[in-house]
C-alpha cells in the first residue's frame, strides 16, 4: 500500500506515525480500505516540510490535519492531539498537540475507531478489537461526555451500527437519548452527509428505525416520524405506512435519489387519509402532497437543487403504473421526468408494488421494454432533436410571438406520439395545410 511510503518518510524522519480511525477498522475487518487517516507525532510545519513536493491541501492545519496527495490519492495526516473541551459542540476550544498515541486516542469518539497501529503492532486501550469481535458501538469513556462533546456522534453511532450492522451500546444509546434535541444545533450539511451513509448502506431501514429509537428521527424527519403505527385501513397493504415505506426503502437500488424517494413516497398519505362508505383507505392526490414534503424538507437539509427537483419528481409520478403503460403513456412520462430519471422512477415503482399484498411488477417491466423501443427508435425524446426550429415557423411566413411557442409545443407532441414525422419538410407541409399561413397575417 503506498501509505506505507508516506508512513517511511515521517518515521525516517523521527516522527512515530500511525495508521487510525476508519482505515484500520476496516482493515481489521477484512474490508476494503478506502479513506486512509494517518496520525504522527510530526508537527503541520513538519508535515508540510517532509511533503514539500507533493500537492497538499490544508484542510485544518490549526487543528492539525494536512491532506496529502500522493499517486493521485488522497491521505490526511494529522498530529497527535490532546482532549480539550468543545463549547460550540463541533470543534474543539482550543488544539493542543500531544506527543503520544495514548492521548491522541483518549479523545476519539467509538472505541472501534480508538485503535493505531504501527510496524504490524496494535495499541487499544479501550478493547476495540473485542468491540469490532462483538458487533458493538461503544463510546470511549464516558459516553454522555462523548456525546456532549460533539453531538453529531449520536448519528455516527447511528451510521456505523447500520453500516457494519452492529448494535449500539446501552450506556450509548442512553447518552444519546438523553441528548437528542440537541442534534438541532448540528450544521445541516453534518446531518445530511450521515443520513446519505445511512440510506447507502445495505439495509437502510435499521438506520431508521434506530434514529426513532434513540429519539433523534423527529428531529431529523418528523414527517417520517409521524407515519409510525398508522393503519392504512387498505386491501392493498397488510402493513402500517411506516413499515410499508421501510420495505420500500430496503427493496430500493443503491441510488441516493431512489432511497430518498422511497423513504418521503407516501408522507402525504397522513394529511390526504380518509375511509370511504366501504371503510376503505383513501388518499387521494397524496403524492402531490408527498412532494411538497420531500422539497420542503431536503431544501432545509441543504440538498442541492438538482436532487431535489429529480428526487421529488420520483415521488410525484410514482403512482403512475396504476395506469396500464402503453408506448403513448411512456412517452408522456419520459417527457416528464427525462431520461435521467425514469429508469430510477421504475425501481422506485418496482419497489413499491413488492411492498403491498399485490406484488405484481409485469406493468413496470413492461413499461421497461417499451421505453428500450422508443430510446433505440428515431423518435426524439428532447426539443431539441426536433427538425424544426422557431426560425423555420418565421421562414414560413410567421411573426414572433406567443403563436410560435404555441405551434412548436403542437409539434413536438405530435412528433413525440410519432403521428407526424421528424423531417422538416413533413413538418412543414403539416403546417402550411393546417394554417395556411402564407395567407394569413401572423
Amino acid at each position: 500500500m503506498s501509505y506505507k511510503d508516506l508512513v517511511k518518510r515521517l518515521e525516517d524522519e523521527g516522527f512515530e506515525t500511525y495508521l487510525v480511525g476508519g482505515a484500520l477498522r476496516d482493515k481489521l475487518l477484512g474490508k476494503k480500505i478506502h479513506d486512509i487517516d494517518l496520525t504522527t507525532r510530526a508537527r503541520p510545519s513538519d508535515i508540510i516540510r517532509i511533503f514539500s513536493d507533493l500537492k497538499l491541501i490544508d484542510i485544518g492545519k490549526k487543528f492539525g490535519t494536512i491532506k496529502v496527495i500522493y499517486k493521485s490519492k488522497e491521505y490526511e495526516i494529522t498530529t497527535f492531539r490532546a482532549e480539550s473541551s468543545y463549547k460550540d459542540k463541533r470543534h474543539p476550544d482550543e488544539i493542543s498537540f500531544s506527543n503520544t498515541i495514548e492521548e491522541d486516542l483518549k479523545r476519539r469518539d467509538f472505541t472501534i475507531n480508538a485503535m493505531a497501529e504501527r510496524k504490524g503492532q496494535i495499541i487499544d486501550l479501550f478493547s476495540g478489537r473485542k468491540d469490532l469481535s462483538q458487533k458493538i458501538i461503544r463510546a470511549v469513556g464516558n459516553p454522555y461526555e462523548r456525546i456532549e462533546e460533539d453531538y453529531l456522534r449520536a448519528l455516527r453511532a447511528v451510521r456505523f451500527a447500520t453500516v457494519l450492522d452492529f448494535s449500539i451500546e446501552k450506556n450509548l444509546k442512553d447518552a444519546i437519548k438523553n441528548k437528542a434535541g440537541h442534534i438541532e444545533e448540528i450544521s445541516k450539511e453534518r446531518i445530511r452527509d450521515e443520513i446519505d451513509k445511512i440510506l447507502l448502506s445495505d439495509k437502510p431501514s435499521r438506520g431508521i428505525r434506530l434514529l426513532n429509537e434513540l429519539n433523534l428521527l423527529a428531529y431529523i424527519f418528523p414527517e417520517i416520524k409521524k407515519m409510525i403505527g398508522f393503519d392504512q385501513h387498505s386491501s392493498h397493504h397488510n402493513l402500517d405506512l411506516f413499515d410499508h415505506s421501510m420495505k420500500v426503502l430496503d427493496l430500493s437500488p443503491k441510488n441516493l435519489k431512489t432511497r430518498m424517494a422511497a423513504l418521503f413516497h407516501d408522507t402525504g398519505k397522513v394529511q390526504s387519509f380518509f375511509l370511504d362508505e366501504n371503510g376503505e383507505g383513501r388518499f387521494f392526490g397524496h403524492q402531490d402532497i408527498s412532494k411538497e414534503i420531500i422539497e420542503k424538507r431536503l431544501k432545509e437539509l441543504k440538498y442541492p437543487k438538482k436532487f431535489i427537483e429529480n428526487t421529488s419528481l420520483l415521488v410525484e409520478r410514482h403512482m403512475d403504473n396504476t395506469n396500464t403503460y402503453t408506448k403513448k403513456s411512456v412517452r408522456k412520462l419520459l417527457r416528464k421526468v427525462g431520461d435521467e430519471n425514469i429508469y430510477d422512477l421504475f425501481d422506485l415503482q418496482r419497489a413499491d408494488v413488492l411492498s403491498t399484498v399485490h406484488d405484481n411488477t409485469e406493468n413496470i417491466s413492461n413499461a421497461k421494454i417499451l421505453l428500450e423501443e422508443i430510446l433505440n427508435s428515431n423518435t426524439p425524446i428532447k426539443k431539441d432533436q426536433i427538425d424544426f426550429s422557431g426560425h423555420d415557423l418565421i421562414n414560413l411566413g410567421f411573426k414572433e410571438g406567443k403563436e410560435l411557442g404555441i405551434i412548436l409545443n403542437e409539434v413536438y407532441n405530435l412528433v413525440m406520439d410519432e403521428k407526424l414525422a421528424n423531417k422538416k419538410n413533413e413538418i412543414s407541409k403539416y403546417i402550411k395545410n393546417k394554417y395556411n399561413n402564407l395567407d394569413r397575417n401572423y
